[in-house]
């Protein structure tokens, strides 16, 4: 039976994504023979870090704003040799390895998007380690190189598995801010990036390292 925060959490999936925010810039990581994922952010977000361990590329972002930097991150991260495979096998062992250091997870229900891009979402009520609690909302795209995954990420203090101390307001926006998540091919391989991205990433590409491209970009 779901209850208290898991409820919360479903009831506010379901409309995360919804709301259109102002566009910023856009981060595009590369998977190979043409393949791209593209996540344009909202405003008032800046790269924070961005690195590359055998075949994994992490981007973070965090807000402009000192004053909002507790609110949390945004990361897009691809892995390579994972093309193909079945994301709810990535959301398995993702939970099973936040189950490893958490005292509890919250795992929120799975929703496919129509462009075929796959929603969930995953909490720790607390680390053993340190206390600290954590929600991250997913969006998981599969291509035919990699596995690409866009989390909305908020540190929390620790919590109980019924009290989500995060709003549905708050996880609706978060759901909005990784909602601009796109799979598309350069190449002509696939799904063919829109015309206006396609030209904008014109010889720009020459290895798997993350570009951005500043708003107003198609």
């Amino acid at each position: 039976m779901v209850r208290g925060a898991a409820l919360a959490l479903l009831a506010a999936l379901a409309v995360s994504g919804a709301a259109a925010a102002e566009p910023g810039s856009t981060v595009v990581l590369p998977g190979g023979n043409g393949e791209i994922l593209a996540l344009t952010l909202p405003a008032g977000w800046s790269r924070s870090f961005a690195g590359t361990e055998g075949s994994t590329t992490v981007v973070e972002w965090r807000k402009t704003d000192p004053a909002q930097a507790a609110d949390g991150s945004i990361t897009v991260t691809r892995i390579g040799g994972l093309g193909g495979s079945d994301p709810a096998d990535f959301i398995r062992e993702s939970a099973e390895a936040l189950k490893q250091d958490c005292n509890d997870v919250i795992q929120g229900q799975v929703r496919t998007d129509p462009a075929g891009t796959v929603r969930t979402a995953l909490g720790c009520t607390g680390r053993r380690t340190d206390g600290q609690g954590e929600m991250q909302l997913l969006h998981i795209a599969v291509g035919r190189e990699a596995i690409y995954v866009a989390r909305r990420i908020w540190p929390l203090a620790a919590y109980d598995k019924a009290h989500l101390p995060l709003s549905t307001e708050a996880i609706a926006a978060g759901g909005a801010e990784i909602n601009d998540l796109r799979l598309c091919n350069l190449s002509g391989v696939g799904t063919a990036c829109p015309a206006g991205l396609a030209a904008a990433l014109k010889d720009q590409i020459t290895d798997l390292s993350p570009l951005v491209l500043k708003a107003g970009t198609p």
